[in-house]
């Protein structure tokens, strides 16, 4: 009877002390959440956390928090972040080994960005950065690390993530890139600052992008880095659409109506490094055009064109971030370059295009980048294109080697205009180039070939000025009388020799100079010149 009155004692005492810490969990929940959102916002700089509830349980001494809401003070509407529940548990097994650590877990957490709230982290960032640089004191921290510690004060050994969301919307409308069904997994999250490349701990990431493709990612982090986390890990992309990529490409000039993107890969990203490293990269099936757009020198654009091509020209062997390409392929494409600063504007493109280029860095101290193209020329001429490139010594060191064969020439009549002010009724073009810079100085040969030239057709130009039809069949007149008679060509060649304008270029502007130069402008072997003659 002892025994059992003292086991009734016992559990009854269980159930009050159960009750009464549960009572105690009712009780504390709500000052203990504005206890926690205080301390949140007081480490936070620049942002403002809302906690909906809190749900605390003394009896394991686990946390969850529900309707998370995280704005920018900047840009409050819409939010950064909402998030459904946060979940926080101490792993009792660990105790065992004199150790305390957590399992943490969000779910549903959803994030939006758009390009105001992006461009007023990198104004902040800008501020820091030319405060320490000068030696001034630098705005605080954002603080994220210690705001996180202050919701549940213990060292993190899984975090996860589930079905999370993210979006960045950029100033175009209806332009987005969109992730989602986010799974985040993360072990072994240290309390303490890890030494420069140290990425303690294991991190694994995927994700749908947009409706087709897939991103993965395994490697090390470093969740403890300021201002922002560490990662060092391998990708892996799949049938990334690329038209949604808009918003990161459009600073470029770049437009793209279709293709896939696929590849591999690693990256180290971290507050001192930046690395991108492509194993290999496939562009299928695209459909892309570079718009080409002049400013004014003169402009407040132009000037910061200048100065930013200044810049990139001087630290092309610094860069910011380390690029660095294994191989790149794009394939069964349409690639074109579009001059909208011509009169008219024209595009001039490469079908079926297979492109190879290998060993690609923008820090060019060691081997050599090969590049090779193959197409159809304006849908029709036959282009071989190469090119090589070797470590910078006394600036750009390349060869070049460019052949189109049999294109037909009327497609490429909105070029003529441009550069010739004529069209052309038939006729066959081709050309022919080989450059080498060394040094500072450029040497080789440009051939342009046309065949079977008919400038002025009276079926083709009836609707335009007489003034007009007297140049163009003055142009078709001084064409027979540079034709090679047994062959019907007007064939003109040209050497060249000389320095680089500017011996500080960078390779890649050089490489756009000599195309432009070589092909844009001995594309008409004189015809205007002869012109002129004439009328004379």
């Amino acid at each position: 009877m002892r025994l059992r009155k003292f086991s009734a004692w016992i559990f009854g005492s269980l159930i009050v002390l159960i009750i009464l810490l549960i009572a105690l969990g009712f009780l504390v929940d709500e000052p203990l959440r504005r206890y926690m959102e205080r301390e949140v916002n007081h480490r936070l700089k620049g942002y403002t956390v809302r906690i909906g509830t809190l749900n605390f349980h003394p009896i394991d001494f686990s946390l969850d928090l529900g309707q998370i809401v995280v704005t920018q003070q900047a840009n409050p509407i819409p939010p950064v972040a909402e998030i459904r529940k946060f979940s926080a548990r101490i792993q009792w097994r660990s105790l065992l080994h004199g150790r305390i650590v957590s399992d943490e877990r969000l779910e549903h957490p959803v994030v939006y960005l758009n390009l105001p709230q992006i461009e007023e982290e990198i104004r902040f960032n800008e501020k820091r950065e030319e405060a320490e640089t000068k030696g001034n004191p630098a705005p605080p921290q954002r603080g994220w690390q210690d705001a996180l510690k202050a919701i549940y004060p213990v060292k993190i050994n899984h975090f996860e993530i589930v079905d999370g969301d993210f979006t960045y919307v950029d100033n175009i409308p209806l332009k987005q890139i969109h992730l989602q069904q986010i799974h985040l997994l993360a072990e072994d999250i240290r309390n303490v600052e890890s030494k420069p490349h140290v990425y303690p701990s294991d991190v694994q990431f995927e994700a749908k992008v947009f409706n087709t493709g897939q991103i993965n990612l395994k490697g090390k982090a470093d969740f403890l880095a300021k201002p922002y986390i560490g990662i060092k890990t391998d990708f892996k992309l799949a049938q990334i659409n690329l038209p949604d990529l808009e918003p990161l490409i459009r600073h470029l000039q770049i437009v793209v109506h279709k293709g896939t993107l696929s590849g591999t890969g690693e990256i180290e990203l971290a507050p001192k490094t930046k690395v991108i490293h492509l194993e290999k990269i496939t562009i299928d099936q695209a459909e892309a055009d570079y718009a080409y757009m002049p400013t004014p020198v003169d402009s407040p654009a132009g000037k910061q064109a200048k100065q930013t091509a200044k810049e990139a020209s001087r630290t092309e062997n610094e860069p910011e971030v380390l690029l660095n390409i294994d191989q790149l392929e794009i394939k069964r494409s349409n690639v074109g370059f579009i001059n909208k600063g011509a009169k008219p504007d024209y595009r001039i493109y490469v079908d079926e295009t297979d492109f190879r280029l290998s060993h690609f860095s923008n820090h060019l101290t060691e081997g050599r980048t090969e590049a090779n193209l193959k197409g159809k020329f304006m849908g029709s001429g036959n282009l071989g294109a190469s090119a090589t490139f070797r470590p910078l010594r006394k600036g750009p060191d390349l060869n070049l080697a460019v052949s189109i064969e049999h294109t037909d020439l009327k497609t490429m009549n909105d070029l003529l205009r441009a550069y010739g002010k004529f069209d052309v009724a038939a006729g066959d073009f081709s050309f022919f180039m080989e450059v080498a810079v060394r040094e500072g100085q450029v040497t080789g040969y440009v051939k342009p070939l046309f065949k079977n030239l008919k400038v002025y057709d009276r079926r083709q130009d009836k609707e335009k000025s007489t003034f007009r039809k007297l140049y163009e069949g003055m142009i078709g007149g001084i064409s027979k009388l540079l034709e090679n008679r047994p062959r019907k060509e007007v064939a003109t060649r040209a050497d060249i020799s000389g320095s680089i304008e500017n011996p500080q270029s960078s390779t890649w502007q050089v490489l756009v100079r000599l195309i432009e130069n070589a092909f844009f402008k001995a594309i008409l072997p004189g015809f205007e010149k002869d012109v002129s003659s004439k009328k004379e």
